[in-house]
């Protein structure tokens, strides 16, 4: 599926940056850059994307003001050096927000929940998209434990816990030694199932029982949740809240 993008940005460098990750992914077709709102609307008119990336903080009409002013809404991906505006943006479900400055990394994790979101609106299954522009299935990964490759399915993963050079997986009925950082490891996870909610755990969200204050439990285990990923993580958790 080739996805046809527009980049809306008041800021040179940061429009070339976006334009620059764009290409360097098969997948995505850029239609076009705009420095305003108003010139992306009026393109919007008589041409077509399917998913935009939206700066929020620009003059004339910002990025929030131009999704309200749409009567049909491709999928957008705020991009802002705010996080402030990531209530705002979820209210308009928006599918996801980039925190400026980010990677390429952070901007294909972006691109692969949009990906997935096209995919449930043109009924075709979800896929990930590599920065090559291969795709695969995302339902289980393979790591290499006591010398052998070892196949984890992510609906049997509780969490993960860092233990400086290893990790160890936690599933219903395993735990998998496996020499790999934590942070590395996250990079493989489809951002949609997994959270770091500390720098030693990841938790895949739908096995998260309940939530007290600074700890999450799972599978009757209690686990830490770090001051410095708390927002993140709360970010997240409102996605998946009752209003």
């Amino acid at each position: 599926m080739k996805i046809k993008c527009i980049a809306i940005d008041d800021e040179p460098l940061a429009l070339e940056k976006i334009k620059g990750y764009i290409e360097r992914v098969d997948h995505l077709k850029l239609s076009g850059t705009f420095s305003n709102a108003i010139d992306a609307l009026a393109f919007l008119q008589t041409e077509k994307a399917d998913m935009i990336f939206l700066d929020v903080q620009m003059e004339e009409l910002t990025g929030i003001q131009m999704i309200e002013s749409m009567a049909e809404m491709p999928v957008v991906i705020l991009t802002t050096a705010y996080d402030k505006y990531s209530i705002a943006g979820y209210n308009l479900n928006v599918t996801d927000y980039l925190l400026k400055p980010y990677s390429f990394q952070r901007f294909m994790q972006a691109v692969n929940k949009a990906y997935d979101a096209l995919s449930i609106r043109r009924k075709e299954k979800p896929q990930l998209i590599t920065n090559n522009g291969e795709t695969s299935l995302k339902g289980f990964m393979f790591v290499k434990s006591e010398g052998k490759l070892v196949r984890v399915d992510y609906d049997k993963m509780l969490y993960i816990e860092g233990m400086k050079d290893y990790v160890r997986i936690h599933t219903f009925s395993d735990k998998i030694m496996t020499m790999q950082g934590i942070t590395h490891l996250m990079d493989y996870l489809p951002e949609n199932r997994f959270v770091r909610i500390h720098r030693s755990y990841i938790v895949a969200i739908d096995k998260i029982e309940a939530i007290e204050r600074q700890t999450v439990f799972i599978d009757n285990e209690i686990l830490p949740i770090g001051s410095s990923y708390k927002k993140h993580f709360m970010y997240v958790i409102e996605h998946h809240k009752l209003s």
